[in-house]
């Protein structure tokens, strides 16, 4: 029996639960289960020099869960669809925009940190969910654990720091804060912007999931074209 496996899999599902009990009663973006649980996996990884290739390799199971969980994003989109039919014009050019921004910054800081290709294609398709990035990276030659990774710091990062760029940039409109949040943080960003306000939970799940089958149909031909522009 592999101890190591069940007890990479004992733990992530003992700290999410122990993490969002904590949550609750501490409501603070410090406490969120996505700090706790990514600062202390990351902790006792180090502490029992297991690597990530090998948790993410125990933790294959949970990772799945992914792909439902996402789908589910679909129920609010269509309670609220009326909304986003009239948003669907000036919300699909922003996907587009928001897509092309992310691969382009990718390429560029590749090209200034002199990454070798197999990052450089996994950065490029880190801007989408992960079970949408992961189809993206396998079309465009990136390392599935690399994207996965990329794609959880962008998605925390964007989370972190999405309240206080909103803020600085003064945006009161609750659609485009959640187009933000889900062009921007995906998954991450739709958790953050659902408890800022229903309307921009809706909107930033709808741009997740949008963005997401824009990149795995497009994203190959965007990629191919920054890097020949690039170039």
């Amino acid at each position: 029996m592999d101890y190591t496996a069940l007890a990479c899999f004992i733990w992530t599902c003992f700290a999410y639960v122990v993490a969002k009990k904590i949550h609750r009663k501490k409501p603070l973006m410090i406490f969120s289960p996505v700090v706790t649980v990514s600062v202390s996996t990351i902790l006792l990884l180090l502490a029992f020099g297991i690597n990530y290739d090998t948790y993410h390799k125990y933790t294959q199971g949970i990772v799945f869960l992914l792909t439902p969980v996402t789908v589910a994003f679909a129920v609010p989109i269509y309670e609220n669809r009326e909304v986003i039919r009239r948003q669907l014009p000036i919300l699909s050019i922003a996907i587009m925009v928001g897509m092309f921004v992310g691969v382009v910054s990718a390429f560029l800081m590749s090209h200034m940190f002199h990454f070798n290709n197999e990052v450089t294609n996994s950065l490029m398709a880190r801007s989408i969910s992960t079970p949408f990035a992961v189809v993206l990276a396998s079309e465009i030659h990136g390392s599935a654990s690399l994207v996965s990774l990329f794609t959880i710091i962008t998605g925390f990062v964007g989370m972190i720091f999405g309240d206080l760029f909103l803020a600085f940039t003064r945006i009161r409109f609750h659609t485009a804060n959640g187009v933000a949040f889900g062009n921007a943080a995906h998954g991450f960003g739709t958790s953050r912007a659902g408890q800022r306000h229903e309307t921009e939970g809706v909107m930033a799940s709808l741009t997740m999931i949008l963005a997401g089958l824009f990149m795995v149909l497009f994203g190959p031909t965007m990629v191919h074209l920054v890097i020949w522009m690039m170039s």
